[in-house]
């Protein structure tokens, strides 16, 4: 078995023209990619939506009608949109921090009805893990073994202890995105009771007083009482019994109305 398949590492290569698709295909690839500088090539993107296989569509040096168009026309020929993901990329090497412009995929995800990646050139890891932040589902790096070799796309490529800490961070991040729904999570819930107030008494009660600031307060008491947000509700109540101060006040302690 190739070293690549025991890494169970998918093999992609990129056709720039209808000769090189042909020769990509009979190499039993599962995805094609089209990159950047052919995205108004009409007849490769045609003939790379025939194939109904899934599609990465690079962007650099487009506009937002640049990929309208391209996307149409794919899905004239593969109307299964899901099979479609845009990267959003700059086509410099290494692309300057001030033209990256994440907030695009922000523009993609509400335009584009397709799956949404990043395709990164700048230096460093930050970037494409801040992606994964923003939504993108696929990242595209450039790897080398060093980037003293020669080359335009040495500079702006990842190292191998680099690529190494970036899929890390990424999957960190993916794990850390977690719900959309807020609400007490597994980890912290055994620090609610420690971490909030609930009202005690603060200084001794005798039955027959009327509960106010100056008998009751907010403290934390290391478990579960009577939440400060029914205050409202307690205030001007008849205290039903004698308390002692830094008792924890409970529904006993007041008549009912």
């Amino acid at each position: 078995m190739h070293p690549i398949a025991k890494k169970k590492i998918g093999y992609l290569s990129t056709a720039f023209d209808l000769p090189s698709l042909d020769e990509v295909l009979k190499l039993g690839v599962n995805c094609l990619k089209i990159p950047s500088g052919e995205i108004t090539h009409f007849q490769l993107l045609k003939a790379v939506a025939a194939t109904g296989l899934p599609i990465i569509l690079s962007t650099g040096m487009s506009t937002e009608e640049d990929i309208a168009l391209a996307l149409s026309t794919i899905h004239q020929y593969q109307p299964v949109i899901e099979k479609v993901t845009l990267l959003h990329c700059n086509t410099e090497y290494p692309t300057p921090m001030c033209d990256v412009n994440l907030n695009v995929l922000h523009s993609f995800s509400e335009r584009f009805d397709v799956n949404i990646g990043y395709s990164d050139h700048t230096q460093g890891i930050e970037v494409p893990i801040a992606a994964v932040a923003l939504g993108a589902q696929v990242i595209e790096k450039h790897f080398t073994i060093s980037r003293d070799m020669e080359g335009p796309d040495h500079k702006a490529s990842l190292e191998p202890q680099e690529l190494t800490a970036m899929v890390s961070a990424i999957r960190n991040i993916e794990a850390a995105l977690g719900s959309s729904v807020k609400q007490v999570t597994n980890s912290e819930a055994k620090n609610l009771h420690i971490a909030r107030k609930y009202l005690v008494v603060c200084e001794n009660i005798r039955a027959g007083d009327v509960l106010s600031s100056k008998n009751i307060m907010a403290k934390r008491i290391g478990q579960a009482g009577i939440s400060p947000m029914q205050w409202p509700n307690i205030e001007g109540q008849t205290a039903s019994r004698d308390r002692t101060k830094d008792d924890i006040l409970t529904e006993d302690d007041w008549m009912p109305l």
